[in-house]
């Protein structure tokens, strides 16, 4: 079988290509396609999968209505007609650009805010990290070691913004172990502990601020543009923080 080249990650701002099709099979919601050019990626670690649509010459263009990761392929799921595809060899693609790019600065928004708080607190576990399906917000929720104060929340929106200003270019790699991004990195590196990971992984860095394993898209620097943050805690249980970004 041929293989499947997912382009999303080295080729970001590549939103629209044409694929000869490795595969096609029935799926619940209509027809799943396997392409060997795949620029769609699936949702995973807190982010939702890209939008968009497919064209079949000579017929109408179909919507994109999921993504899903299955035998080692990026299946695109649409209700197109599987008997328009049993002849059909090549596919355009197309993912919505304007998505992509409020997903790729939500991303790095979380990771910013998150190192924020860890900077702030010296010790902060995230709970959740997820951004809406609309990649238009995003929502932080973790817990620092102690309570919470008006001027804590202060200090990380101000410190948030000052990296903003900052520009600090934003860089994924592999990297051979856990073990050696501890290393290198040292204090910069942070991991979740609702994680373990084994092996090679992908590392996204904010250069000179911060390193964390994710599997993300991400914008090219912390300059991640106009946006609104709002810290939030719960008298209810102590050093909860809510933090939720808006574009």
């Amino acid at each position: 079988m041929t293989q499947q080249k997912n382009l999303f990650y080295d080729c970001p701002d590549l939103t629209s290509v044409s694929s000869s099709v490795i595969d096609v099979r029935i799926h619940e919601l209509g027809v799943a396609i396997a392409a060997e050019q795949n620029i769609v990626r699936a949702a995973g670690g807190g982010e939702p999968r890209d939008v968009g649509c497919i064209k079949i010459e000579g017929s109408h263009n179909s919507r994109i209505l999921d993504v899903e990761k299955k035998d080692g392929l990026t299946w695109i799921i649409t209700d197109e007609d599987i008997s328009k595809l049993e002849t059909i060899n090549q596919i355009g693609v197309e993912v919505d650009a304007m998505h992509r790019d409020r997903r790729r600065r939500l991303h790095t928004a979380v990771h910013m805010a998150i190192r924020c708080a860890y900077n702030h607190f010296k010790t902060f576990h995230v709970l959740e990290a997820e951004i809406n399906d609309d990649a238009y917000a995003a929502r932080v929720i973790g817990r620092a070691n102690r309570v919470v104060s008006s001027d804590d929340i202060i200090d990380i929106k101000q410190a948030m913004r000052s990296q903003v200003r900052i520009c600090r270019p934003v860089l994924a790699s592999k990297v051979r172990s856990i073990q050696y991004a501890e290393e290198t990195y040292g204090d910069l590196f942070r991991m979740s502990a609702r994680y373990a990971l084994k092996g090679k992984v992908r590392l996204v860095c904010i250069e000179g601020f911060d390193a964390n394993p994710c599997s993300g898209l991400h914008y090219t620097s912390s300059n991640i543009g106009p946006y609104e943050m709002t810290v939030n805690s719960t008298k209810l249980t102590i050093g909860m923080v809510s933090i939720c970004l808006n574009l």
